[in-house]
């Protein structure tokens, strides 16, 4: 079995790195007591973003997997 192309994988690890990056930033804003309403509602917008971008990762890994068994 062949792997996934490099552009594919060098496209899914910057998919992750920015995920992982929210999912900090989210992290930073649970602890932030100047303004919590705001805080939470940027937190959960890095959250939903964060999870589009695993699922796209997901969707491209399926893909692949789908395209070698083919």
């Amino acid at each position: 079995m062949t792997g996934v192309s490099h552009e594919l994988a060098l496209g899914m690890a910057l998919a992750l790195e920015s995920a992982e990056s929210d999912l900090v930033r989210v992290a930073r804003l649970m602890d932030d007591r100047a303004d919590p309403a705001e805080s939470r509602e940027l937190a959960m917008q890095l959250v939903a973003r964060a999870l589009r971008r695993v699922q796209i990762v997901k969707e491209a890994l399926d893909d692949a997997v789908e395209t070698r068994i083919s």
